[in-house]
This record gives C-alpha cells, structure tokens and sequence, in this order.
C-alpha cells in the first residue's frame, strides 16, 4: 500500500523535475530540426547533392547526421518523460483513493499512463524525424510510419484493457445511482398520476 499523501508528494517532486528537463530537450530538438530541415538540407541541394568519397550524396550525409543528433536528444527526453507519466500516474490513482492507495494499482495507471507516453512520444519523434529518413532513403520513411501505426495500435489497445476495469467500476456505480434515484422518484410520480 502506498501512502496518498507520500505518492502526491512524490508525483509532484517528479514533474518539477522533469517537465523543465522536457522543455530544453524538445527546445533543442527543435532548433536542430529547423537548422537542419530549412537551412542545411537546402544549402546540400544548392550544391547540386554531390556524393561524397563517391558513397553517398552530401543531403543524404546531412540528413543522417541530424538525424543521429535527434535520437541522441529523444532518447534523453524519454527518461523524463517516464518520469512525468509515473507521476500522472500517481495523481491519479491518488485522485481515486482514500488514504491508502494499493500497489497493484499504482502500478497498473503507470503501465496504462507509459502506453500513452509511448505512442505520443514516437509519434512525435516520427515527426520530426521525417524530413532526414525520407532524405535518406524515402521509402523507408513509408515502411517506419506502418510500423508505427500497428504498433500504437497494439499499445492502444493494451493501455485500454488496462482502465477497462476502472471504467467498468465507474460505469457500475453510475448506473446504480440512476436507478436508485429513478426509483426514489418512481413513488411521487404515481403520486402525481393519480
């Protein structure tokens, strides 16, 4: 059992860690991406794409070289933002509790909030990756977004059937409180019809 008071203390002291560490990251992930896709990639194509040591053409070198700085930069921006979901998860399950939240729980929204956090971030990281893999090799840049697009499927999928029962509980009680007020008025409503 964890502790709620403890979990939204921890959650907070995570986000304000790690959503500042976020901003830089994506910040300077940013400013590569403009550099490279509106001043470098041109500058290679003015200078009609030559090949270099005869191998490969100097966009696709350019498009290659900005494209490792940018995994270099998701991948630190990733610990962050498992960082961030593990705290959203807390406040949530520390929305939904009392004074003691239980650890299966707790671990069950991280997974849930982790999914989320895996495909927004790949979609993101697609996104700006785009421009140098389809400077590289174009069709591979079709062959990754396929990928992709099963993949969250898969996670989506997965992320769902862990609130299900959440869901369930809420839809549950919901329902219940329907019908018992629907009841309550049924009697004053025979009232009114007589």
């Amino acid at each position: 059992m964890v502790n709620r008071e403890e979990l939204l203390a921890e959650s907070r002291r995570e986000m304000y860690d790690s959503i500042p560490k976020i901003i830089v990251g994506v910040a300077i992930a940013f400013l590569i991406w403009l550099f490279g896709v509106l001043i470098f990639q041109p500058l290679a194509g003015m200078l009609g794409d030559p090949f270099i040591f005869g191998l490969i053409g100097l966009k696709s070198l350019i498009s290659g070289i900005i494209l490792i700085a940018l995994i270099f930069i998701f991948i630190g921006i990733f610990k962050e933002v498992l960082d961030v979901t593990d705290a959203l998860a807390g406040y949530a399950a520390a929305a939904y509790s009392k004074a003691d939240t239980p650890d299966e729980k707790v671990g069950r929204y991280r997974r849930a909030f982790r999914g989320i956090a895996y495909v927004l971030l790949a979609v993101i990281a697609f996104l700006f990756f785009l421009p140098f893999i389809a400077g590289i090799i174009p069709v591979l840049a079709g062959i990754i977004l396929v990928i992709l697009v099963i993949w969250a499927v898969f996670v989506l999928f997965r992320t769902g059937r862990l609130f299900s029962g959440e869901i369930e509980r809420w839809a549950a009680d919901f329902t219940r409180k329907v019908e018992s007020e629907r009841q309550e008025r049924a009697p004053e409503d025979e009232y009114y019809q007589e």
